[in-house]
């Protein structure tokens, strides 16, 4: 009966600590490229071009907020560089794992490709709410990607969002990494779902 109070005391004092932990505090959250199939035929020959995303974001400082359970903050940002040249390359790192001849490129670069991407980050965030014994962690994600095909001009546009959620006993910064991948992997796939290639451009299905 002792032996189980003492857990039961330990798992609380524990829980409260989790949850006051660390307010203040920076913690990075990475933008890696999100799982595609490694071996993969190519599709087609046409290149493409992804340049930076543009961020658009009320917040641009910043990726979200963990609630701690006895007050105070601590902020999800992003380690280095800029939101909108990662979102790029994880990006073209997708759709080359799914055989498209994608590459980022920074201004004059796009001119020789066969279709530019440029992109827009409306909404990018991950919030974790700290109470007694749970984390409860809401995301969700809204880009515009703009397609310019320069075999016959035409353009296609698409708004690709996303939401998720999860609910921890013990809050770790990985529950948000693994949120934040979910969300880049489900607009990522719908872009590919929703558009095919047609020699040198690409259109909506």
């Amino acid at each position: 009966m002792r032996h189980n109070l003492i857990i039961g005391i330990g798992l609380l004092v524990g829980s409260l600590m989790t949850g006051c932990a660390g307010p203040g505090e920076r913690i990075d959250l990475k933008i890696p490229s999100p799982l595609a199939d490694k071996t993969v035929p190519a599709i087609g020959s046409a290149t493409i071009a992804i340049q930076p995303f543009e961020d658009e974001r009320t917040d641009r400082l910043h990726l979200g907020t963990r609630y701690h359970l006895w007050g105070g903050e601590s902020r999800f940002s992003y380690p280095s560089g800029t939101l909108g040249e990662a979102t790029a390359k994880a990006f073209a790192d997708f759709l080359k794992g799914k055989g498209w001849n994608a590459t980022v490129a920074q201004g004059n670069e796009a001119a020789g490709s066969d279709i530019t991407v440029t992109g827009k980050i409306v909404g990018l965030g991950v919030d974790a709410m700290s109470g007694i014994g749970q984390t409860t962690l809401n995301a969700k994600s809204r880009m515009v990607v703009q397609v310019k095909n320069h075999a016959d001009g035409s353009q296609v546009r698409e708004t690709l969002t996303s939401a998720g959620s999860n609910q921890v006993f013990w809050f770790d910064p990985e529950d948000a990494q693994e949120l934040l991948n979910d969300l880049y992997s489900k607009n990522f796939e719908k872009f590919v779902t929703d558009t095919k290639l047609d020699g040198k451009i690409l259109k909506l299905r």
